[in-house]
């Protein structure tokens, strides 16, 4: 059994983690998407995002056996976005249609808590092989994933019911409050995501030893 501390092996958990399949499943179709967007083409680059979302899910599915979430992840994501996007003829159900957009993100984490491995821990898991035997196979390690995922889910619950709480009237503070809060919070999210579990699983190492 390895005697690594969380802070070393957190290194080499980045150092492994799938940041390519998190690149090419994510990001890549993501920015395909926001490009429509911005270019007034939404529906012709929200297609050709999910099409390389499908794409990216079956080379990586017939190349290793595994499926990747974060491709899955960015579908759920699109479609909801194109939902928003049918809906912003009418202001009243754009309004709504945006919050909706964020709770079902927000419900899609919070459902996965009522299973064994939480959605963030589906995700860690491909990247965990390099982490100490002691660590993986203490309740600690899904419970930091689990509070990452809640995380997650409270943070787009909250971010739909303030939508929701501004009036119709207000629907460019609605549309500015979206544009800002989209990018930077996903970022603040993901470095909370990659930084929380290293700091509960070294303030909880003395009980991990232990066995608690």
């Amino acid at each position: 059994m390895t005697d690594k501390k969380p802070g070393s092996t957190w290194k080499s958990f980045k150092e492994n983690f799938p940041w390519k399949d998190m690149f090419l499943g994510f990001l890549i179709p993501k920015v395909f998407f926001l490009y429509g967007v911005r270019h007034g083409m939404p529906f012709l680059w929200g297609s050709i995002a999910v099409a390389w979302c499908v794409g990216v899910f079956y080379l990586h599915q017939v190349r290793t056996h595994k499926m990747n979430f974060f491709a899955i992840f960015a579908v759920i994501m699109i479609m909801a976005r194109i939902i928003v996007v049918l809906a912003e003829r009418n202001p009243m159900m754009y309004l709504y249609v945006l919050a909706l957009d964020n709770l079902i993100l927000g419900a899609v984490f919070m459902a996965s808590l009522l299973f064994k491995r939480s959605l963030m821990q589906m995700f860690a898991d491909s990247a965990s092989a390099q982490m100490p035997q002691e660590i993986l196979r203490s309740a600690y390690y899904g419970k930091a994933w689990r509070i990452v995922t809640f995380v997650w889910a409270i943070v787009y619950i909250l971010f739909a019911l303030v939508l929701v709480l501004l009036k119709a009237s207000n629907l460019k503070i609605v549309g500015l409050i979206d544009m800002l809060a989209s990018w930077p919070l996903m970022i603040i999210l993901f470095l909370f995501t990659l930084k929380f579990p290293a700091w509960y699983w070294k303030n909880n190492y003395a009980k991990i030893k232990a066995g608690q």
